[in-house]
């Protein structure tokens, strides 16, 4: 037996830790973290010292004090005395608003004009072409700028007389107004169904999943799980407002004087508030009385106006119009012009008795003043409108307010009162040149309603009640933020649509298909593909330019937060809330779309 001899084995030589690389390595990195740390740690003890020595806030103890702080965009309930918290999640959620509404409207523009820079027709091409050249190259200041101040703040009327739009849609200096649907006391009929309707399509979902697989098919999953919810909500809903009984729990009280209501619901003994309920509230006998206005400005002089509540002629049988005191008017050779007829008027006088409301002949060439100071006597019957409460059961119309004896006993017959005179359907006191009175008949009935209500808008007295609404300042701000950032969208759309390979285009039309199945099915899909990456900056992007609210005195989170931090100093922690609340947007825009942008990628086998 050969006994076996051991092998020689070359020792490899110990290199000491000092010589290590990896272990040099690591200990180079800790070295590192350990520095970093250290600096931190002294950066935020210097910062935290000085502002204790200077008395600022270096904590977010801040946000439970009252804010004192007036903000006209609320998407939730807010009043001054809030606290900051309150303050700053209102301002955060209007950011919300203005980059999500952005974002749709920037790439639904931006689609469209990018595929019109591609057009055959030399109109379409061309008018993409300087929308894309002009907007992307003027700053977004100045557009913000441009929108805000030289277009919707001049051009829309008052609110006074506001434009009506198609759609029950309203439009004045003071914003956009438009119908919403809101849910109502039966709201809750109506839940077991959505209920039902969600599990039934989460149902019908799995199972057109499964029997693709099974199938080894390519089809579609969505119009399963969609047909499901609404016919189970749809019959829900049907089945809700199957009962159009009014409840005796319901109630409405209204001061006619006053043009303000209360909606109740009686419940365990006690009410509460029923939002949203609507009401009619008719005046079948109503004699109304205004003063004209007297309006002078340096660059031109203003008819002498007068406005009763405003209202359409189809909602009253029968108005008629005259002077208080018409041996006085007649004296004055004064008459009556109506430019929004029935409610808006103008007093003027006819010098040549042409009886035309000529250029001038509003005007005393004595003075330069404007006729005014007549009161004016509107009566009319049938006047009804139907009006929504509000989320606190508020019904609110035209205040139809008469003029105490002392305030008819201080007016004078011939001088306008302080402040145009205007009639208290607007908030300020009714002066008299004669004797009339306002006498009302006011009666209240309540609707009967569903699970949901159409809200239609309308002005009460100086502002938007009913439906939802878009200030001028937000309208502003984002048709400067939709329209700067399409423009780039457009191009990002033009290059991935020209990504495509001209062969893509042959085959889809060799196999039989049309122009638009081949650029919907076949050459959009692949130019996703290519677009949605710098997609996804322009959104980011849109999203953090919505800062320059405050050249249109829009109320959003950089606002509201720079407001915050000059009344408090609380400098640092409104900066860290600051880049913890545009991290929290970007960051959930940047997942969602790169999670779409994964599911669009090519996949090679």
């Amino acid at each position: 037996m050969v006994n076996a001899q051991p092998r020689n084995h070359t020792a490899e030589p110990v290199v000491p830790f000092w010589r290590n690389v990896k272990v040099i390595g690591i200990l180079a990195q800790v070295a590192f973290v350990l520095v970093l740390v250290a600096g931190v740690g002294i950066l935020v003890n210097n910062v935290t010292t000085a502002l204790a020595r200077a008395n600022l806030p270096a904590d977010f103890s801040f946000l439970r004090n009252p804010a004192g702080i007036p903000i006209a965009e609320r998407p939730i309930p807010y009043q001054v005395t809030d606290t900051y918290a309150r303050a700053l999640l209102i301002g955060f959620l209007n950011t919300l608003k203005i980059a999500v509404v952005g974002v749709a409207l920037a790439t639904l523009i931006g689609v469209l004009v990018g595929v019109m820079r591609l057009s055959a027709n030399w109109l379409l091409r061309t008018l993409a072409t300087v929308y894309v050249e002009v907007l992307r190259n003027i700053p977004l200041a100045v557009q913000i700028v441009f929108w805000y101040s030289a277009i919707l703040l001049p051009f829309p009327p008052r609110i006074s007389d506001p434009v009506a739009l198609p759609g029950g849609l309203l439009l004045s200096n003071v914003g956009l107004a438009f119908p919403a649907l809101y849910p109502t006391y039966r709201f809750g009929s109506w839940v077991p169904f959505l209920v039902a309707a969600a599990v039934l399509a989460a149902l019908a979902a799995l199972w057109r999943v499964r029997q693709l697989r099974r199938l080894d098919q390519v089809g579609r999953v969505w119009p399963y799980p969609l047909v499901a919810f609404l016919v189970v909500a749809g019959g829900g809903l049907a089945f809700s407002y199957a009962d159009r009984s009014v409840p005796p729990e319901l109630a409405v009280s209204f001061d006619a004087e006053r043009g303000r209501g209360t909606t109740t619901i009686a419940e365990d003994g006690r009410s509460r508030p029923a939002a949203f309920v609507p009401v009619r509230i008719s005046l079948p006998t109503a004699t109304l009385t205004t003063t004209s206005q007297n309006l002078v400005e340096s660059r031109e002089v203003v008819h002498g106006t007068f406005r009763f509540p405003l209202i359409k002629e189809s909602e009253a049988e029968a108005f008629e119009f005259a002077f208080a005191d018409p041996e006085a008017a007649a004296a004055q050779g004064l008459a009556l012009h109506f430019t929004a007829f029935p409610s808006v008027g103008i007093v003027y006088a006819d010098r040549n008795g042409n009886g035309e409301l000529d250029e001038g002949e509003d005007v005393d060439p004595a003075t330069g003043r404007g006729y005014g100071g007549q009161g004016v006597v509107m009566t009319l019957t049938g006047f009804e409108r139907v009006v929504v409460s509000d989320r606190d059961g508020q019904v609110r119309m035209p205040l139809f307010k008469a003029p105490s004896a002392a305030e008819q006993a201080a007016a004078e017959p011939t001088t306008p009162a302080a402040g145009g005179g205007r009639f208290s359907a607007f908030g300020q006191t009714a002066t008299s040149s004669g004797s009339a009175e306002v006498t009302l008949e006011a009666t209240t009935e309540l609707l009967p309603v569903g699970a949901l209500v159409l809200s239609r808008a309308h002005v009460p007295v100086s502002n938007y009640e009913g439906g939802m609404r878009f200030t001028v300042n937000y309208l502003a701000l984002l048709l400067a933020l939709v329209i700067y950032t399409s423009a780039f969208i457009a191009e990002i759309v033009r290059g991935g649509i020209l990504a495509v390979p001209k062969g893509q285009r042959e085959a889809a039309h060799a196999v039989g298909l049309s122009g638009y199945q081949t650029f919907t099915l076949v050459v959009f899909p692949q130019a996703m593909r290519v677009v949605l990456p710098p997609m996804i900056s322009q959104y980011l992007n849109l999203t953090k330019n919505s800062s320059l609210a405050s050249l249109a005195g829009y109320a959003e989170l950089f606002v509201i937060a720079s407001v915050v931090s000059n009344q408090t100093g609380a400098a640092i922690p409104i900066a860290l809330l600051l880049i913890g609340a545009y991290l929290l947007i970007s960051l959930a825009f940047s997942l969602v779309l790169n999670n779409v942008n994964a599911r669009l990628a090519l996949v090679e086998r």
